[in-house]
Protein backbone atom coordinates (compact mmCIF):
# COMPACT_ATOMS: atom_id res chain seq x y z
CA UNK A 1 0.00 0.00 0.00
CA UNK A 2 1.27 3.45 -0.91
CA UNK A 3 0.89 6.41 1.40
CA UNK A 4 0.06 9.79 -0.09
CA UNK A 5 2.49 12.66 0.33
CA UNK A 6 2.19 14.55 3.60
CA UNK A 7 1.71 17.68 1.46
CA UNK A 8 -1.14 16.21 -0.57
CA UNK A 9 -4.73 16.53 0.58
CA UNK A 10 -7.39 14.95 -1.54
CA UNK A 11 -10.21 17.43 -1.11
CA UNK A 12 -13.69 15.91 -0.93
CA UNK A 13 -12.40 12.34 -1.21
CA UNK A 14 -13.22 9.58 1.25
CA UNK A 15 -9.84 8.15 2.23
CA UNK A 16 -9.15 5.21 4.52
CA UNK A 17 -6.47 5.59 7.14
CA UNK A 18 -4.94 2.67 8.98
CA UNK A 19 -7.35 0.27 10.66
CA UNK A 20 -7.37 0.50 14.42
CA UNK A 21 -7.95 -1.95 17.25
CA UNK A 22 -8.52 -0.73 20.80
CA UNK A 23 -7.40 -4.01 22.36
CA UNK A 24 -6.80 -7.64 21.50
CA UNK A 25 -10.38 -8.36 22.56
CA UNK A 26 -11.89 -5.70 20.29
CA UNK A 27 -12.55 -6.03 16.57
CA UNK A 28 -10.63 -3.82 14.17
CA UNK A 29 -12.50 -1.06 12.40
CA UNK A 30 -11.67 1.27 9.55
CA UNK A 31 -11.24 5.00 10.05
CA UNK A 32 -12.20 7.20 7.10
CA UNK A 33 -10.91 10.71 6.58
CA UNK A 34 -12.51 13.47 4.48
CA UNK A 35 -10.84 16.87 4.01
CA UNK A 36 -13.17 19.67 2.88
CA UNK A 37 -12.01 23.15 1.86
CA UNK A 38 -13.96 26.40 1.58
CA UNK A 39 -16.41 26.12 -1.32
CA UNK A 40 -17.23 29.82 -1.47
CA UNK A 41 -20.35 29.41 0.63
CA UNK A 42 -19.36 27.20 3.55
CA UNK A 43 -16.01 27.62 5.29
CA UNK A 44 -15.46 23.91 5.93
CA UNK A 45 -12.04 23.21 7.47
CA UNK A 46 -8.79 22.99 5.52
CA UNK A 47 -6.77 21.90 8.55
CA UNK A 48 -8.85 19.08 10.02
CA UNK A 49 -10.87 16.36 8.27
CA UNK A 50 -14.11 14.74 9.22
CA UNK A 51 -13.33 11.32 10.71
CA UNK A 52 -15.62 8.29 10.51
CA UNK A 53 -15.01 5.15 12.56
CA UNK A 54 -16.89 2.49 10.59
CA UNK A 55 -18.80 -0.19 12.52
CA UNK A 56 -16.75 0.65 15.60
CA UNK A 57 -19.34 0.46 18.39
CA UNK A 58 -21.39 -2.63 19.19
CA UNK A 59 -23.05 -1.67 22.47
CA UNK A 60 -26.43 -0.23 23.43
CA UNK A 61 -27.49 3.41 23.36
CA UNK A 62 -27.15 3.62 27.14
CA UNK A 63 -23.65 2.16 26.98
CA UNK A 64 -22.69 4.64 24.28
CA UNK A 65 -24.00 7.49 26.43
CA UNK A 66 -22.02 6.23 29.43
CA UNK A 67 -18.78 6.01 27.44
CA UNK A 68 -19.17 9.49 25.99
CA UNK A 69 -19.53 11.19 29.39
CA UNK A 70 -17.29 8.79 31.34
CA UNK A 71 -14.38 11.23 31.80
CA UNK A 72 -16.50 14.40 31.91
CA UNK A 73 -14.64 15.67 28.84
CA UNK A 74 -17.66 15.59 26.50
CA UNK A 75 -21.17 16.95 27.06
CA UNK A 76 -24.23 14.90 27.96
CA UNK A 77 -25.42 13.60 24.55
CA UNK A 78 -28.57 14.66 22.81
CA UNK A 79 -30.58 12.05 20.86
CA UNK A 80 -31.84 12.96 17.41
CA UNK A 81 -30.84 13.04 13.74
CA UNK A 82 -29.17 15.67 11.54
CA UNK A 83 -30.82 18.75 10.03
CA UNK A 84 -31.96 18.36 6.42
CA UNK A 85 -30.16 21.56 5.41
CA UNK A 86 -26.45 22.34 5.29
CA UNK A 87 -25.19 23.84 8.51
CA UNK A 88 -21.98 23.99 10.51
CA UNK A 89 -20.76 24.82 13.99
CA UNK A 90 -17.98 27.23 14.96
CA UNK A 91 -17.70 26.65 18.71
CA UNK A 92 -16.78 22.98 18.94
CA UNK A 93 -16.09 19.68 17.25
CA UNK A 94 -19.22 17.53 16.99
CA UNK A 95 -19.33 13.83 17.87
CA UNK A 96 -22.11 11.76 16.32
CA UNK A 97 -22.65 8.12 17.29
CA UNK A 98 -25.23 6.21 15.26
CA UNK A 99 -27.22 4.02 17.66
CA UNK A 100 -30.05 2.98 15.35
CA UNK A 101 -30.72 2.67 11.61
CA UNK A 102 -28.72 4.39 8.88
CA UNK A 103 -28.64 7.61 6.88
CA UNK A 104 -26.95 9.31 3.94
CA UNK A 105 -25.07 12.44 4.97
CA UNK A 106 -23.65 15.08 2.63
CA UNK A 107 -20.53 16.94 3.74
CA UNK A 108 -19.06 20.26 2.67
CA UNK A 109 -21.96 21.79 0.73
CA UNK A 110 -24.07 20.99 -2.31
CA UNK A 111 -21.09 19.68 -4.30
CA UNK A 112 -19.62 17.70 -1.43
CA UNK A 113 -19.41 13.92 -1.04
CA UNK A 114 -22.19 11.79 0.39
CA UNK A 115 -21.38 9.14 2.97
CA UNK A 116 -23.57 6.46 4.50
CA UNK A 117 -23.71 6.31 8.27
CA UNK A 118 -24.75 3.00 9.83
CA UNK A 119 -25.47 1.80 13.33
CA UNK A 120 -22.18 1.60 15.21
CA UNK A 121 -20.45 4.34 13.21
CA UNK A 122 -18.79 7.19 15.11
CA UNK A 123 -18.37 10.52 13.29
CA UNK A 124 -16.17 13.44 14.39
CA UNK A 125 -16.92 16.68 12.53
CA UNK A 126 -14.53 19.64 12.85
CA UNK A 127 -15.86 23.18 13.27
CA UNK A 128 -16.82 24.84 10.00
CA UNK A 129 -17.63 21.66 8.08
CA UNK A 130 -21.09 21.83 6.51
CA UNK A 131 -23.26 18.73 6.83
CA UNK A 132 -26.85 17.69 6.24
CA UNK A 133 -28.98 14.56 6.24
CA UNK A 134 -30.33 13.39 2.88
CA UNK A 135 -32.08 10.08 3.54
CA UNK A 136 -32.65 7.83 6.52
CA UNK A 137 -33.96 4.39 7.34
CA UNK A 138 -34.49 1.91 10.14
CA UNK A 139 -35.37 4.50 12.76
CA UNK A 140 -32.13 6.45 12.32
CA UNK A 141 -30.96 7.98 15.59
CA UNK A 142 -27.74 9.55 16.84
CA UNK A 143 -26.10 10.51 20.08
CA UNK A 144 -24.52 13.95 19.67
CA UNK A 145 -21.92 15.52 21.95
CA UNK A 146 -19.26 18.26 22.14
CA UNK A 147 -16.00 18.66 24.09
CA UNK A 148 -16.56 20.44 27.40
CA UNK A 149 -13.21 22.27 27.43
CA UNK A 150 -13.60 25.95 26.45
CA UNK A 151 -17.24 25.27 25.51
CA UNK A 152 -19.98 27.52 26.91
CA UNK A 153 -22.65 24.84 26.60
CA UNK A 154 -24.50 26.51 23.72
CA UNK A 155 -23.70 25.13 20.29
CA UNK A 156 -24.30 27.46 17.37
CA UNK A 157 -25.90 26.48 14.06
CA UNK A 158 -24.59 28.51 11.12
CA UNK A 159 -25.70 28.57 7.50
CA UNK A 160 -24.00 30.19 4.51
CA UNK A 161 -20.90 32.36 4.47
CA UNK A 162 -19.30 32.91 7.87
CA UNK A 163 -18.70 36.29 9.43
CA UNK A 164 -15.18 37.33 10.40
CA UNK A 165 -16.00 36.43 14.00
CA UNK A 166 -17.24 32.96 12.99
CA UNK A 167 -14.05 32.36 10.99
CA UNK A 168 -12.00 33.39 14.01
CA UNK A 169 -13.89 30.93 16.23
CA UNK A 170 -13.30 28.11 13.75
CA UNK A 171 -9.57 28.85 13.61
CA UNK A 172 -9.22 29.10 17.39
CA UNK A 173 -11.51 26.20 18.28
CA UNK A 174 -10.18 23.65 20.76
CA UNK A 175 -9.15 20.34 19.17
CA UNK A 176 -9.90 17.38 21.47
CA UNK A 177 -6.92 15.12 22.12
CA UNK A 178 -8.89 11.89 21.84
CA UNK A 179 -12.36 10.57 21.19
CA UNK A 180 -14.22 9.61 24.39
CA UNK A 181 -15.16 6.07 23.38
CA UNK A 182 -11.93 4.50 22.14
CA UNK A 183 -9.40 7.06 23.38
CA UNK A 184 -7.73 7.24 19.97
CA UNK A 185 -5.47 10.20 19.23
CA UNK A 186 -7.48 12.47 16.94
CA UNK A 187 -4.48 14.41 15.63
CA UNK A 188 -2.88 11.16 14.43
CA UNK A 189 -5.80 10.44 12.13
CA UNK A 190 -6.13 14.06 10.98
CA UNK A 191 -2.71 14.09 9.35
CA UNK A 192 -2.65 13.84 5.56
CA UNK A 193 0.44 11.63 5.98
CA UNK A 194 -1.84 9.01 7.55
CA UNK A 195 -3.80 8.57 4.31
CA UNK A 196 -3.84 5.47 2.19
CA UNK A 197 -4.69 5.70 -1.50
CA UNK A 198 -8.29 5.36 -2.65
CA UNK A 199 -7.47 1.99 -4.19
CA UNK A 200 -7.12 0.62 -0.66
CA UNK A 201 -10.78 1.32 0.09
CA UNK A 202 -11.89 -1.94 -1.49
Amino acid sequence: MTKTSSFQRQWGKVIKVMSSSTSSASPSFDILQIFMKDDGTFPNNEHYPTLIYKHAFHGSESEGRRLIVNKNEWTEPWVWGIFSYHHYHTKAWELLLCVCGSASIQLGGDDGPTVKIDKGDLVLIPPGVAHKQLEEGGGFSLLGSYPTFRFDGRIDTCRGKPTDEERRRIQECYVPEADPMFNLNIAEFCSSSAQWSESDLT
